[in-house]
């Protein structure tokens, strides 16, 4: 099956952080804590959660050619 792929927005204070802490505990419940990748468009926000950059996970260049 295709890779599952989910954008959660919303203002601080929605419960974002949240959602992602659970699936993350589901994933390491079920032992398929590496199926799991995780993302965000900063480092800041990206470091909170545990995970990457999206720059990273796509593997983008941010520096000049």
């Amino acid at each position: 099956p295709p890779p599952l792929r989910m954008i959660l927005y919303g203002e601080g204070g929605t419960g974002k952080s949240r959602v992602i802490q659970t699936i993350t505990e589901s994933f390491a419940a079920r032992g398929v804590s590496h199926m799991l990748v995780k993302a965000a468009y900063t480092g800041v926000a990206a470091s909170l959660v545990n995970g990457k950059t999206t720059h990273v996970i796509a593997s983008l260049s941010l520096g000049s050619r």
